[in-house]
This record gives C-alpha cells, sequence and structure tokens, in this order.
C-alpha cells in the first residue's frame, strides 16, 4: 500500500512539470530573432546563408501531411534605411502595407492586416504566384532591414495545396512570439 500511494504522489508531482515542458513548444533561433513554435514544429536550418543583402535564415514546418512550411529571410533595402514600422503609427503602416501590395502586384495580394509581437508590426498578405501556388507573405521593416516569411502549406513531397483560415491564424499565432535578439 505505501508502495503504491509512493507512485501515485511521485506521478502526481511529476505530471506538472512534464506538462509544463510539452506546452514550451520549440524555438526557433536567428541571429536577429527568435520565434515559439507549436510543440512537434520541425526546424530546418540547412542551407542557411546570404548573398548581395538578402539572407536566407531556415524554416520551420508543421507536424504532419499538408503543414504549413514557414521559410524566414532578412533582407536589406538601402531606400529604407532610415525607416523602421517598430516605432510607426498607423498612416505609416497602411502606406507600408500598400507599398509592399504594390510591390507583389503581379501576384494579386490581399492584405490580411497587421499581426503584432510585443510592439512590432508584420504585414500580413496572400497571393497567387506564377503557377498559380498560394502563399502568405509576412514581413516588417526597421532601418533598411526586412524581416520576411513566406508561407506555404505542404506535404512531404513538396506538393503545395490551397490555405484555410486555421493556417493564417497558426501564422499569426507564431508571429506574435517573435522576440529581437538584443
Amino acid at each position: 500500500m505505501k508502495r503504491t500511494l509512493c507512485i501515485i504522489l511521485s506521478l502526481a508531482l511529476a505530471l506538472p512539470a512534464f506538462l509544463c515542458a510539452s506546452a514550451e513548444g520549440v524555438t526557433f533561433t536567428t541571429p536577429y530573432y527568435t520565434l515559439t513554435l507549436p510543440e512537434g514544429w520541425e526546424i530546418d536550418m540547412t542551407d542557411t546563408g546570404s548573398e548581395d543583402g538578402y539572407e536566407y535564415l531556415g524554416c520551420f514546418f508543421a507536424p504532419g501531411d499538408r503543414g504549413l512550411a514557414v521559410y524566414a529571410f532578412l533582407e536589406y533595402y538601402e531606400e529604407m534605411k532610415d525607416f523602421s514600422l517598430w516605432n510607426a503609427g498607423e498612416d505609416e503602416i497602411r502606406e507600408y502595407a500598400e507599398m509592399t501590395m504594390e510591390a507583389f502586384a503581379d501576384e494579386n495580394p490581399v492584405y490580411l492586416g497587421t499581426v503584432t509581437a510585443g510592439t512590432i508590426p508584420f504585414v500580413l498578405l496572400r497571393g497567387k504566384d506564377g503557377d498559380g501556388v498560394e502563399y502568405l507573405y509576412a514581413d516588417t521593416m526597421t532601418n533598411g532591414y526586412a524581416i520576411e516569411f513566406e508561407v506555404y502549406v505542404e506535404d512531404w513531397d513538396g506538393n503545395v495545396y490551397p490555405l484555410t483560415d486555421r493556417h493564417i491564424e497558426q501564422l499569426r499565432t507564431i508571429l506574435a512570439t517573435l522576440v529581437p535578439v538584443s
């Protein structure tokens, strides 16, 4: 009886620690920021690198078939070196969103609003590339540096599928966890 009581007590004490650990998720870390991903998501940091002001930071993707695949980039825009969304007002954010939509005009972008990570706003667009593949695009700008995410729904064979509202909400939730590296 004492042994059974000891086992039950041990399990009761260990269960909260297990639940807290499993709820923490996975951290996607770059030299510039971190993101907290849901538990079970995978990270691929192979083939990262930079060229001509454009840096591929890696990707992360949902477990299972037909989940989000999120590709992360950092790009420098000399003409934007004095601009930052991080301290911008609503009008400046709207102007930036319009400018971003113009850059993607050939892909029929739809503005989905902004997502805020602390005080950092991200502009979120939905579009279709030249092959008709649907994607999400999110970015924020600070001092000429754009933190960019290209997002698709993919299976393990690289086939791409339509986005759903659930996928958009998943991305919003992840982007809201962004913390700049100090």
